[in-house]
């Protein structure tokens, strides 16, 4: 990524997260139900593009993982404009999912708050994450193997994981983690990673680097280390390849109880971060 382009894309999200959140009070009373909507929507889209834009330019993780309380407040802020918007007129007895499971957004929403949460030591959030995630989707019976084989630790009731992953590649090659033996899986995981960026060909963040770097957050294979901290997985023989965002495995392996997700830290500290090759 150009250093312009970092300038112009911090600026960009962080302005951006900050005018929905001061100005949305000013104008809830009178907007109209698909704008509170649109907005809380982007804004929940910011962070988690500012969550990885943080991790690839090298930020600690320990302040990267102080977004996360803010992250899942304004998915269940824009879930709940999103779910008025479905009871107005406008909506024509149409009901679409908070993040679909299917499309691009698996990736850009759903998958993202599910490892960023596991990651930033809040576990314990995934109730709150399902329940987001599962509107509308499980009304159309539409569940992805990953997530689930992701949340089963911290979500009880949910019944066998399916064998489905709805974007199917890369992330159907995990299963074969999970099935295996411990001993089988650090392998396999130096697998997955060998081929993740080819297997991630019709993924939305392939490709994007270059001279229009414009969407470009970094390749990071979060659902890789998502999945090393669910299984507790010896990943020293694959921390070091690329992808794999080892150092904010540590933290989560270092943080497996920490503050309540209601505790937001105001504001985020600036501290000086070296880039990370992703």
């Amino acid at each position: 990524m150009r250093f312009e382009t970092y300038k112009f894309q911090f600026k960009n999200h962080l302005d951006g997260m900050a005018s929905v959140t001061i100005d949305l009070p000013k104008h809830i009373a009178k907007s109209k139900p698909s704008g509170l909507m649109t907005s809380t929507r982007r804004r929940l889209w910011d962070i988690l593009d500012w969550m990885s834009l943080l991790y690839s330019s090298g930020a600690p993780v320990s302040n990267i993982a102080e977004a996360w309380p803010h992250a899942i407040r304004w998915a269940e802020e824009y879930g709940q404009f999103h779910a008025d918007y479905h009871a107005s007129p406008d909506a024509d007895n149409y009901v679409t999912p908070h993040a679909t499971l299917r499309d691009e957004e698996y990736w850009i929403v759903a998958l993202r708050m599910v490892c960023f949460g596991i990651l930033s030591g809040f576990g314990r959030d995934m109730p709150r994450v399902m329940a987001f995630l599962d509107y509308g989707n499980e009304d159309m019976g539409v569940r992805d193997g990953l997530i689930e084989r992701l949340v089963a630790p911290f979500v009880a009731n949910r019944g066998p994981p399916p064998n489905e992953a709805t974007r199917h590649l890369p992330y159907r090659k995990l299963f074969k983690v999970f099935d295996a033996s411990p001993g089988e899986r650090p392998t396999l995981m130096a697998t997955y990673l060998n081929e993740w960026y080819h297997a991630s060909r019709r993924e939305p963040y392939v490709d994007q680097h270059g001279e229009a770097d414009v969407s470009f957050y970094g390749y990071w294979s979060w659902e890789a280390a998502a999945t090393t901290v669910v299984l507790d997985i010896d990943d020293s023989s694959y921390r070091d390849m690329a992808f794999y965002p080892g150092d904010w495995v540590d933290y989560a392996r270092s943080e497996s109880a920490g503050p309540p997700s209601d505790t937001v830290h105001e504001p985020f500290a600036a501290r000086e971060t070296v880039p990370r090759a992703g």
